[in-house]
């Protein structure tokens, strides 16, 4: 589907008003009125707050993935280059409004959501690591895992470490954990 102005601030409506409040409430009414487009417009672009919910996700996946990348030098060392990534991505999701929101008043929602992604149903790692994983700097052959698994590992540990606020843990080295668990040697 091609992207609309309306589309585009719908998506950017939602995203402030999940800042706000959260998903819990969000409706595609309260949205649709904030983007100042019709409920019609809103129902066509989306179809229901389900369709919603996964475009922003999907949107801010791939906002955030662009940001790790642009954030990290992928000529470094394998170890480095994957603890570099999960130390950016750490920082990226502590500064993001809507995830801190949902974060703190509605974990549920990053635990057990089911998000539609073309064809695909796939709950938050599953989908975070599928759009990860096709972007690999590392070979295969410097991993103790599949490419796959890597992304799942790393996703999984980006997650919960940002589900926890406090830790003992500093972000390099949870960075530097995954790395030893994913890199070979």
């Amino acid at each position: 589907m091609p992207f609309t102005r309306s589309y585009d601030a719908l998506l950017q409506s939602a995203l402030d008003l999940i800042a706000e409040r959260g998903v819990d409430t969000l409706t595609l009414s309260q949205v649709a009125e904030h983007a100042r487009v019709s409920r019609a417009t809103a129902y066509r672009e989306f179809g229901d707050k389900d369709g919603l919910i996964s475009a922003v996700a999907a949107h801010e996946i791939g906002l955030m993935l662009a940001a790790v990348q642009a954030d990290v030098d992928t000529s470094a060392a394998p170890a480095d280059l994957v603890a570099s990534v999960v130390v950016s991505a750490l920082r990226y999701l502590r500064g993001h409004a809507a995830f801190t929101y949902v974060r703190d008043h509605e974990p549920h929602r990053l635990l057990h959501a089911v998000l539609s992604i073309g064809d695909s149903r796939m709950d938050l790692v599953q989908t975070v690591a599928s759009v990860v994983t096709p972007t690999a700097v590392v070979d295969e052959s410097q991993l103790r895992v599949s490419v796959v698994q890597a992304a799942e590992l790393m996703v999984r540990a980006v997650l919960s470490h940002t589900l926890i606020e406090y830790s003992t843990l500093s972000d390099e080295e949870v960075g530097a954990a995954v790395a030893h668990a994913v890199i070979a040697g």
